[in-house]
């Protein structure tokens, strides 16, 4: 019950009062599906495939990241700047409110709540209910972007677009192959950055931290290893995708990790905390 009365208090001034910060979402979805329909314009003027395409080609396209990066001295690392954008935003949306509300409010609310573990664990599910909630303006908006633009709503992918777009095993998938990498894990891993970097802001400073999950993201980028959990939310990393891909199930296991570390961190830091 003290869970609950305080995270109804994250929920107003966590999210209500600070949901314009859910447009970063909104505009990453309709940048990504302008660009598709414009492809696919581009393609019929051209008389080279004539399609609307379907939600699960908007859906793709939208949460694709980038290929694997194999260096090359003749050529140019670009960051994916979509993709790093709406990483960043999240990260942002989360980076001052927890540690902000632990410096004006932590002695009165702990004290009268009577338990610090209790204001912990609501910040986590604030945490959880922001990223799920981020995501899910992300996805509203391509499928209702997708609706506009005439495409098919189902989350069958169209063979002629999917291989001229992206490696041939991509038109493989099953539709719950498709959210799971595009969506599940995705969204899964950015939930263990997020809650770390919670954590992280206490512990140093929420800039700091900020800072270092924005190099998490720029080394995710340009090295495809495991242990860079930012690979997880590129769907063309995936192993299922290229050989040198990472694991999905790799990513389950370090989001749960991230996840257990945070809680558990969490708990001690705040137990030891002098909040007087």
């Amino acid at each position: 019950m003290r869970t609950l009365r305080l995270l109804g208090r994250d929920m107003e001034n966590g999210i209500l009062r600070r949901c314009v910060l859910f447009i970063l979402p909104l505009l990453f979805a309709v940048s990504q599906t302008r660009e598709l329909h414009a492809y696919l314009i581009e393609l019929a003027d051209g008389n080279i495939l004539l399609t609307n395409g379907t939600f699960a080609d908007y859906l793709l396209f939208a949460m694709k990241g980038m290929e694997v990066y194999y260096f090359d001295p003749r050529s140019v690392f670009d960051i994916p700047i979509y993709w790093f954008a709406f990483q960043i935003g999240l990260a942002y949306f989360l980076a001052y409110y927890s540690s902000d509300d632990f410096a004006a409010n932590a002695r009165v609310v702990c004290l009268a709540s009577g338990s610090r573990r209790s204001w912990w664990v609501s910040k986590l599910i604030y945490c959880t209910v922001a990223v799920v909630m981020y995501f899910a303006v992300c996805v509203l908006t391509i499928y209702l972007m997708a609706a506009a633009y005439g495409a098919d709503m189902t989350m069958d992918m169209t063979a002629a677009l999917t291989t001229r777009l992206y490696p041939p095993q991509t038109y493989n998938f099953s539709a719950a192959d498709l959210l799971l990498i595009t969506l599940f894990i995705p969204m899964l891993v950015t939930l263990g950055i997020s809650q770390l970097q919670v954590l992280a802001g206490f512990i140093i400073t929420p800039v700091i931290s900020f800072a270092a999950v924005c190099g998490v993201y720029v080394l995710s980028a340009y090295y495809t290893v495991w242990y860079l959990s930012g690979n997880y939310t590129m769907w063309q990393r995936v192993s299922y995708v290229v050989a040198d891909g990472v694991n999905p199930m790799s990513g389950v296991v370090l989001a749960a990790g991230m996840l257990i570390t945070a809680f558990a961190g969490g708990i001690v830091y705040f137990d030891n905390k002098d909040i007087i």
